[in-house]
């Protein structure tokens, strides 16, 4: 049952530019990104692995905007996805910019039920001349498990051309296990079209096995 409501929410949202964080999407704007990881180094199996990703946002009006994020985690035995929708607070007319979100999913793990997932995050961002710096936080509360996951995701990009961005970004977190994981992750990304950019980079985990791979992803905006 699990993995069909899965199938459905991809289905439904298929028909990242880095995901938003504190920034809101324009009214009617369309984002989606999709990749993982490859040519993983011996032994690479946690916290790095192949972890494909799909992610999706839509702008409903210049404050809502509704998104989906779907993962393989774990060694592939994780199957997650979640609906949310994220909503501005604060003065956000200056500089810094800040939002909160909530969302609701489902996961599906091999050693243990399904289970509904319900997730509260807060996001923060300051952009600058040609860059940003954004803090996105989020707690993850599963039925079965009964216990909070938190996850932190620390970015820094910056604009180098009209066609190249760097970004770098760090991930803090907790698995499934209790265990705590952190990865690096340095990118160049290529700017193909209006809608289209190329990210290619690496990740490295610093935690567990140390294991590292090449991360590859297309980001869309239309």
């Amino acid at each position: 049952m699990m993995r069909r409501l899965l199938t459905v929410f991809i289905l439904l949202f298929s028909p990242g530019l880095l995901a938003a964080g504190a920034w809101p999407r324009e009214e009617g704007q369309v984002f989606v990104s999709f990749g993982g990881n490859f040519l993983l180094s011996d032994g690479a199996q946690l916290p790095v692995h192949y972890d494909p990703t799909l992610y999706l946002e839509y702008g409903v009006s210049t404050e809502l905007t509704l998104g989906l994020a779907y993962h393989k985690a774990d060694q592939d035995r994780v199957d997650a996805g979640m609906i949310f929708m994220r909503l501005p607070f604060g003065p956000n007319t200056g500089a810094d910019h800040f939002a909160f979100s909530l969302g609701v999913g489902a996961r599906t793990a091999r050693d243990t039920a399904d289970e509904a997932l319900l997730q509260g995050g807060l996001h923060w961002g300051r952009g600058f001349d040609e860059g940003w710096f954004s803090i996105d936080y989020t707690a993850t509360y599963g039925s079965e498990r009964r216990s909070f996951q938190s996850k932190a995701d620390f970015t820094w990009g910056q604009d180098l051309t009209s066609h190249w961005t760097a970004f770098f970004q760090m991930q803090i977190g907790e698995g499934l296990g209790g265990d705590f994981y952190a990865k690096a992750n340095p990118a160049i990304v290529y700017r193909i079209n209006e809608r289209n950019r190329l990210s290619i980079g690496a990740i490295k985990a610093l935690t567990g096995d140390g294991g590292s791979a090449l991360k590859l992803e297309l980001w869309s905006q239309f």
